[in-house]
């Protein structure tokens, strides 16, 4: 591997790291409430915690907050379905 090669996988890795970092206030003032209510409104050491998932993985949230798939799905299961009542058609 030549330095040159090195020095442009170490610059792309700070621009993506730099990108995330540059996305961190939006996504814990906004971007979360499009993504899941339940993060949004979790406390500030949770919000730490998921910070560096948050930068690692930016490309794929703006992917699902730009798609709008909303909230995630609730759990479907045997329990769940017995504990709902039916609805009449």
């Amino acid at each position: 591997m030549s330095l040159e090669f090195a020095t442009l996988l170490v610059r792309v890795f700070y621009s993506y790291v730099a990108i995330g970092l540059l996305l961190l206030p939006w996504w814990h003032l906004a971007g979360l409430r499009r993504l899941d209510i339940t993060a949004a409104t979790g406390p500030w050491g949770f919000r730490v915690l998921i910070s560096f998932g948050l930068i690692a993985l930016w490309p794929w949230l703006v992917i699902r907050s730009r798609r709008d798939q909303g909230h995630p799905p609730a759990e479907h299961n045997a329990h769940r379905d017995q504990t709902q009542p039916e609805s009449t058609p």
